[in-house]
């Protein structure tokens, strides 16, 4: 292994290497801007290829290294919008967490660097490649470091059509295919004569597959299902630098108050709607601790006829040496009609890591007594179902970005998912989009409409097919009221999802071992660059 120093001097290429860095680095910030909402997603199809075409000039560790310097300007791009948080929390801490969270998943663009490298030695070997990346997309979705935000598939997000194939293949299953139409324009490049048409031919058809598939699923008829509940989302738009202000809370609640009552155009929404969805910390304090507000929540449901789920935080006393008490992001359902006996309450079951929760403080207690500006979380005990017209399940925030989490409730009966989000965190960027895109998929693949309620925005309604339905401009304060369908769909996906990522995230290892076998074997014979 080299040392650290080494590794760094190796990222300054001698001078013919300027030009193959110049492309990785290109491709790669290209592949970030393929994300909505950016209109440039059709070019996953074939953005790594220019990266691809380098990465053959250089070595396995120069492939390692480079891929890991374009990796940064990627990660840059991608993940910029974090900066907003220094405006609320400790600046230092978190500017360089923001430095550690690039160079932490620029390993990650290394990685595939070094796969594409060791594979390409033997041209049918690239067959792997879709797979490997696949796996290791399954792989940043479990642990405690868990970070599943950049998968290729969401790229294709702009397009309904596109995507319906994920009921089948999953948000994995779908980056493989877009990873395979990259190797193949790739082979196309390579090849001559039959193999490149052949490779040419095939690399067209994924695209034309996908969008054809897509088209015959939107054109099927809806099942035919009157039931629809009316919700209205609630959209305050509160500013970050003001909510977990305490001389701004009584600003903040009579706000969010006040857009409630005076909904769209002046018409209350506590006329008529069945659940009035109130955002991620709607309440910026312990919700129980603020017995004022607790029973006005109570009596507004009571009184209006509508269940009122809000977003607020909870805690419980811990006897732990290293905690006095146990904090928990929460929503919590009041029931229209019910008593204080009728309350319900669910606690986020995944927690952002490093923003809410330090990475394995359970493990390592000690971890407990080290204060980076974290929210310092517990995570909930299980799922909720509440029957209220329609069984549904809440969640909050960063968990919709997990298909499997979104299948445990499915599975657990849920035809409805509630997702309640801040998303004020973002600022004026790309991460709300993004953020609302993945939530798309989450539809399709587990075929269950999804109510998505943004403190400033992106808030709206998908449909089982990830259509549309209403959805809010970033930062409008604003009520969205719609009557949704309540159609779901049992999708091959829903059913056998959680087989195919085992096989994904299990096969990634021998397959990466087999690479380090052939890397290997080149450097002791003394291959080189192609």
């Amino acid at each position: 292994m080299p040392s650290l120093p080494g590794f760094l001097r190796g990222l300054r290429p001698r001078a013919p290497h300027w030009p193959t860095l110049g492309w990785i680095t290109l491709s790669a910030v290209a592949w970030a801007l393929c994300y909505p909402p950016f209109p440039f997603g059709p070019l996953a199809f074939v953005v790594l290829v220019p990266s691809f075409i380098a990465t053959l000039r250089l070595t396995t560790g120069q492939a390692f290294r480079y891929h890991f310097a374009a990796g940064i300007g990627y990660n840059v791009v991608m993940y910029w919008w974090i900066y907003n948080v220094m405006k609320v929390g400790p600046a230092f801490i978190i500017g360089a967490g923001l430095v550690l969270l690039v160079l932490f998943l620029s390993l990650f663009n290394a990685l595939l660097g070094w796969l594409f490298r060791v594979l390409a030695q033997k041209p049918f070997a690239l067959i792997a490649y879709p797979f490997l990346w696949g796996g290791l997309e399954v792989l940043r979705t479990r642990g405690e470091m868990s970070f599943p935000w950049n998968d290729m598939g969401y790229a294709l997000g702009h397009w309904t059509g596109m995507i319906q194939s994920v009921s089948w293949l999953g948000i994995f299953g779908l980056s493989m295919a877009v990873i395979a139409c990259n190797c193949l324009a790739f082979t196309c490049w390579r090849s001559r004569g039959p193999r490149r048409w052949a490779a040419g031919a095939v690399a067209a058809a994924i695209p034309l597959a996908l969008a054809l598939q897509g088209a015959y699923s939107l054109a099927q008829p809806d099942p035919a299902d009157p039931r629809t509940i009316d919700i209205s989302l609630v959209q305050p738009s509160i500013p970050q630098t003001k909510k977990w202000d305490e001389d701004y809370f009584r600003e903040v609640i009579q706000k969010t108050w006040d857009t409630m009552e005076e909904g769209p155009k002046g018409n209350p929404v506590t006329k008529g709607t069945d659940l009035i969805v109130f955002a991620e910390t709607a309440v910026p304090d312990f919700l129980r601790s603020r017995a004022d507000l607790y029973d006005r929540f109570r009596m507004k449901a009571k009184e209006s006829g509508s269940d009122l789920l809000v977003g607020a935080l909870d805690y419980v006393p811990d006897a732990q040496p290293y905690h006095t008490y146990l904090f928990y992001n929460s929503a919590y359902l009041f029931p229209a009609g019910a008593g204080d006996q009728g309350v319900h309450q669910y606690s986020k079951l995944r927690l952002v890591p490093f923003s809410e929760r330090l990475p394995f403080d359970d493990v390592f207690p000690i971890i407990n007594y080290v204060n980076l500006g974290e929210g310092d979380f517990s995570a909930g005990k299980d799922y909720e179902i509440w029957n209220r017209r329609v069984p549904y399940a809440p969640s909050i925030c960063y968990e919709i970005i997990y298909p499997d989490f979104v299948r445990g409730a499915r599975h657990r009966g849920a035809q409805l998912l509630v997702n309640i989000t801040n998303d004020g965190w973002f600022g004026y960027s790309n991460a709300p989009f993004m953020h609302a895109n993945i939530a798309r998929f989450r539809a399709i693949e587990a075929g269950v409409p999804i109510a998505r309620c943004s403190n400033a925005g992106i808030s709206l309604f998908y449909d089982y097919k990830g259509r549309v339905l209403g959805k809010t401009r970033l930062a409008e304060v604003t009520v969205l009221r719609r009557k949704v369908p309540l159609l779901c769909r049992d999708t091959w996906y829903l059913r056998h999802g959680d087989a195919v990522e085992n096989v994904l995230a299990w096969g990634f290892l021998p397959g990466f071992l087999a690479c380090g076998f052939l890397a290997g074997r080149e450097k002791r014979r003394g291959g080189g660059p192609h």
